[in-house]
């Protein structure tokens, strides 16, 4: 009986010893095809990361939004194009970039990174070139210079409404306001009224906590998880906002959000809201459902809210992070304080009476701290990523297979020692004169804040227009002390996408001055 269960066992554990070596030997084929017979094998690069996408993983989630530090030192290590994953390349070269993202290129997205948005039927995540391309002809218009200065009354109007509540409500309080607040509210209802003829009135919320401005900050911090769990973004898009509002107020404010968006193109649809018809601006609804481009199938309520719904998360978080760097910087170094005031004093010698937006682009200290602002914290903070299909990338002596992925880092990139000495502090005088880099070429040249290419920002103008007229406005109007605030609230330390400062930070904070 003894021999009768041990040959039992024997034969029992069998198929599990040869289903264990036969995982080990399909683990070390992969890994050693993935080190040494890869088509990027011969990339440069941490042997780790060549073997496999943890290291990304492990960065992204468990040290929270810090990969993009790792690439970082790993250029510092191994050189401007180095294998992050065994995968993708990543490539850290300011002359290189306008290569890559040229106007000419035919680069596609990442086809497993649509889901994470949950906005897939938006231009901006549609992942084939020619298609992009079709689909963002029907609705770039809208975003057209002319279209934008039509619009900056109501940007102007807006910005007075709001430095006058600030005089009435703030000055001479000594009550803490939280500029990162103020500025969300504003280019929400701007973007808001600007895509959709929309207005949710954040900017007249107390002390300017609107509900929607705070959950989308709360959804570009949980960008991780929904790359890295793919699913997660699916499950989340099926539960009812109540329910989402229960488990997380932040993504049940945005969730409620969407919801409205939804309700309204509903209506818009059936013809019992034809409010957007009697804007004086044309909106997204105008442009999309009367292109002759778009098919019957891309000019659905579907489509309609994923394309609104992507026009307001691209339009409130990174104008309103360049706008508080700048006014961070601005009060905390006093003869950049002085100087932008005494600018402005002279340009305009009436603050109720602000001039066109044409004549605020061209104050050049005005400009200056602008440009500097939108370096320090414009742009996408993670890897734009694209691949070829069809062709191969050269960079130097090294060539990246047709379907490699591959991509440069916009901060990285305006982060660059060589390009901008100093590169961490604020030096608006370095855009001034011209401004040139060390090499001799512009520095307009390295500012990718809003990319290049077939794929660079739609809303660049929108944003532009928004930086001009709401700084200017805002230091011409509001005499600002910082209130217990220190570099640490608008210094990039993570990357959740976009680029956000250290945890913990309580934002820009100040009190309003009273002014005689």
């Amino acid at each position: 009986m003894t021999n009768f269960n041990a040959i039992f066992e024997a034969v029992s554990k069998g198929p599990s010893i040869y289903a264990f070596a036969l995982a080990l030997l399909s683990l070390a084929i992969v890994l050693v095809y993935r080190l040494f017979f890869s088509p990027l094998a011969h990339i440069p690069g941490p042997k780790l990361a060549a073997v496999t996408g943890l290291v990304e993983t492990y960065y992204d989630l468990v040290k929270g939004g810090q990969f993009i530090f790792k690439l970082q030192e790993w250029h510092q290590q191994y050189g401007p194009i180095i294998r992050i994953t065994p995968w993708e390349v990543h490539i850290l070269d300011p002359e290189f970039f306008d290569e890559m993202y040229s106007a000419k290129s035919k680069n596609n997205k990442i086809a497993h990174l649509k889901h994470r948005l949950g906005i897939t039927l938006a231009t901006s995540e549609q992942i084939e070139h020619a298609e992009h391309h079709r689909r963002r002809s029907a609705i770039a218009p809208l975003f057209a210079t002319a279209r934008v200065r039509e619009f900056s009354g109501y940007l102007q109007s807006s910005m007075d409404k709001l430095c006058s509540r600030l005089r009435q409500e703030y000055a001479g309080t000594g009550k803490v306001l939280r500029l990162d607040d103020v500025f969300a509210a504003w280019t929400t209802d701007a973007v808001t009224w600007y895509a959709m003829a929309m207005s949710y009135g954040c900017a007249e919320h107390p002390d300017f906590k609107a509900e929607f401005t705070n959950a989308s900050e709360g959804l570009m911090e949980a960008i991780h998880a929904l790359t890295h769990v793919p699913w997660l973004a699916r499950v989340l898009s099926m539960v009812p906002p109540k329910m989402l509002a229960k488990l997380n107020a932040q993504m049940g404010a945005l969730g409620a959000f969407y919801a409205e968006i939804d309700k309204q193109i509903r209506l818009i649809m059936e013809g019992e809201n034809k409010g957007y018809e009697d804007v004086a601006h044309r909106t997204v609804f105008h442009e999309i459902l009367s292109s002759k481009i778009l098919r019957p199938d891309e000019k659905t309520p579907e489509v309609l809210s994923d394309e609104a719904q992507s026009i307001v998360l691209a339009g409130i978080e990174t104008t309103k992070a360049i706008m508080v760097t700048a006014c961070f910087w601005v009060l905390e170094k006093p003869e950049v304080n002085e100087q932008l005031r005494k600018e402005l004093e002279a340009a305009i010698p009436d603050p109720s009476n602000m001039p066109s937006l044409s004549s605020l682009q061209n104050l050049p200290y005005l400009s200056a701290v602008v440009q500097e602002a939108t370096r320090l914290m414009g742009g996408v903070a993670q890897r734009l990523f694209r691949t070829n299909p069809r062709a191969p990338l050269q960079y130097g002596a090294y060539t990246l297979p047709p379907g490699t992925i591959f991509g440069m880092s916009i901060t990285l990139q305006q982060m660059h020692p060589d390009i901008f000495p100093g590169p961490h502090e604020f030096r608006p005088e370095r855009w001034l004169n011209g401004g040139l880099a060390p090499n001799g070429r512009p520095l307009s040249r390295y500012l990718v804040a809003f990319g290049k290419g077939p794929r660079m920002c739609l809303g660049m103008n929108l944003a532009n227009a928004e930086l001009y007229i709401g700084l200017a406005t805002f230091f011409r109007n509001i005499d600002a002390t910082l209130f217990e605030t220190d570099r640490d609230a608008v210094d990039v330390a993570h990357d959740y996408f976009l680029p956000r400062p250290k945890h913990g930070t309580k934002g820009v904070r100040v009190t309003v001055n009273q002014q005689h």
